[in-house]
């Protein structure tokens, strides 16, 4: 996997405020990037470990049921998420001679360097415009805002945003996904997140994230 430095990105629109999260996520990605080192104060620490428990995909005090094949299980490091797991589907390798292409969903904690300050939807929305970099480096995508409100799950109050990605590349045969980012706070000044991307034309993967995006837990 290819290390990516810098995107390129034309931000289209203005967010949408709806009242209920969304069904399905999105589908893009594959970009190798670095994990940030970990803050003083423990970010995210589960006060319930049994709602994670099963067969889910956990980090932290955030979880969702583990999916099925061809989804498979792997740490997606972000530099915004702290011990970030989950799990990815390879939608094409090397295409454009340097980098692959991916279906995510993976979860983890933001740490007291996210600049959470307990406003769930202020920090969804930094961490969108965030991801931008750290998920598609140096890939040319433009974004479209689609989406945005209020989300709970387990109790704990969230907020998603949600965007579409398409890459401007003929080599892709999956070329627009739906990136959603849903922080849910913990109560304790700490957040944790749920990210996904999806192809949008991949039903399947579609169905999957929604099921995951349905069945997150926090707390």
């Amino acid at each position: 996997m290819a290390l990516i430095v810098l995107a390129v990105v034309l931000i289209v629109g203005p967010w949408d405020d709806k009242k209920a999260g969304p069904d399905s996520g999105p589908t893009t990605q594959p970009t190798g990037t670095q994990p940030t080192s970990e803050s003083t104060t423990k970010a995210g620490q589960s006060k319930n470990p049994k709602l994670h428990e099963g067969n889910r995909i956990s980090s932290a005090a955030i979880s969702f049921p583990r999916r099925n094949p061809p989804w498979s299980d792997r740490l997606r490091l972000v530099q915004q998420l702290h011990n970030s797991s989950g799990q990815y589907v390879l939608l094409q390798e090397n295409f454009d001679g340097r980098n692959d292409w991916y279906a995510d969903i993976f979860v983890g904690a933001l740490g007291t360097d996210s600049g959470f300050n307990g406003d769930p939807k202020a920090t969804a929305q930094s961490l969108s415009i965030k991801l931008r970099s750290s998920m598609y480096g140096d890939i040319p995508v433009t974004f479209k805002n689609v989406s945005n409100g209020a989300v709970k799950r387990s109790d704990k109050s969230g907020w998603y945003f949600q965007q579409t990605v398409t890459a401007n590349s003929p080599k892709l045969t999956a070329r627009v996904l739906t990136l959603t980012v849903a922080v849910f706070d913990l109560g304790d000044g700490t957040a944790v997140a749920y990210i996904s991307d999806i192809p949008t034309n991949r039903p399947d993967l579609r169905t999957a994230e929604s099921q995951a995006y349905k069945g997150i837990n926090v707390g």
